[in-house]
């Protein structure tokens, strides 16, 4: 059942996409303001910075310096000694939201695009330009697709990405179009209208403020929008304590906002984008306790990894694998592909040691940031 209504998305999915192939991204350049929050990001800010300035759809950049400890705000002011387009602003720590919050506030652009430090925007792509088509088609936010930035990746960054960028499209774009919007806009890959996001606000209420603030704009009647050619290149865990505290967040963030806009959950939007995130977990996990419980019971604990990992779903990842790997260009990923299998079970045991946690308490443990690391040619 489970393959069965992965085709069927994956399919709606690849016509709707198909089926808006011919829109051409807005002419208006230089016309975007762009805030990037960053918190100890030396390793990985310059570089960031650099290639926004080069985007020909960016006006300014805005980067809000969050009480950082390390060298940012340093390599931030010289940047700014050799472009009048980039402006930096210094806060004592508060969270992200809170520093997109003030970045807002130096904002002077009709149209205001978010993203990450450790994220890499391509300027030589029509991205940007794509998204603000699509703002000015009549969208109030738009979400874009975080793929993996794999120079300098470790062995996980290339597992992670050898599904990543074509799982996000097919499951948002499927629900755009049941859901009416997707599942989040990404905080490494979101432009909105100024005046929306100025009325909505970015809260640090949670430790996934992307997520919040999606459900926030939902709930109030804006118009939210998925735009599959806009691709930026977010860093990847290197460890797996790293891996499991980033999913850690995800997951326990999803079950607090679970709570905060449980109204949510009973609307068009909340049956066909948030619950079923859910609820696949939830099956998930009681179709594996009962096979796995059944194999160990009968004395056959041997046949487990064929239970874990059908060959049918190796087929699957392996031609998800295939995509990423034309993407990103590196065969590897499509070899790779079969050990990404390993994050359907980590999603599950977060969810069963952490997640539950969250949905019942509504409380979260500290926001862990990844390790970053300086890019390289990989």
């Amino acid at each position: 059942m489970k393959t069965i209504l992965f085709f069927a998305m994956a399919s709606v999915a690849l016509i709707y996409v198909l089926a808006r192939i011919r829109l051409r991204p807005s002419e208006e350049l230089k016309s975007i303001d762009v805030i990037v929050p960053a918190f100890n990001e030396a390793p990985v800010i310059e570089r960031s910075l650099i290639n926004l300035l080069r985007n020909p759809y960016v006006r300014r950049v805005i980067c809000v310096d969050d009480g950082s400890t390390d060298e940012t705000p340093d390599v931030v002011a010289r940047l700014m000694k050799h472009s009048a387009r980039l402006l930096l602003v210094s806060k004592e720590n508060g969270g992200k939201g809170s520093a997109i919050t003030e970045g807002l506030r130096h904002v002077t652009s009709e149209t205001v695009f978010l993203t990450d430090a450790d994220t890499y925007v391509p300027f030589k792509t029509d991205g940007l330009g794509y998204m603000l088509a699509a703002i000015e088609r009549g969208a109030d936010a738009v979400g874009g697709v975080p793929s993996s930035d794999l120079r300098g990746g470790g062995l996980l960054g290339y597992v992670r990405a050898s599904v990543k960028l074509p799982m996000i499209v097919i499951k948002r774009t499927f629900q755009q179009i049941t859901g009416g919007a997707p599942f989040i806009i990404s905080g490494a890959c979101g432009m909105f209208r100024t005046e929306v996001l100025r009325d909505v606000g970015v809260t640090d209420r949670t430790n996934v403020e992307d997520l919040d603030l999606t459900w926030t704009l939902v709930r109030r009647g804006y118009k939210v929008r998925q735009v599959n050619r806009a691709i930026v290149y977010p860093q990847e865990c290197k460890t797996v304590r790293e891996e499991w505290r980033r999913w850690r967040r995800w997951i326990m963030g999803y079950a607090v906002c679970m709570r905060l806009h449980w109204r949510l959950l009973f609307t068009r939007y909340g049956l066909f984008s948030i619950l079923p995130m859910f609820l696949v977990v939830v099956l998930g996990v009681a179709t594996y306790g009962l096979h796995w419980g059944g194999a160990i019971l009968s004395g056959q604990a041997f046949i487990l990894p064929s239970l874990m990992f059908p060959l049918l779903w190796l087929g699957v990842v392996m031609i998800l694998g295939g995509i990423s790997a034309y993407h990103h260009n590196k065969l590897r990923l499509m070899l790779l592909a079969p050990l990404a299998l390993m994050y359907v079970v980590l999603a599950y045991a977060v969810w069963l040691i952490h997640g539950v946690q969250g949905l019942l308490t509504g409380r979260e443990y500290g926001r862990d940031k990844p390790t970053r690391y300086a890019r390289v040619v990989a």
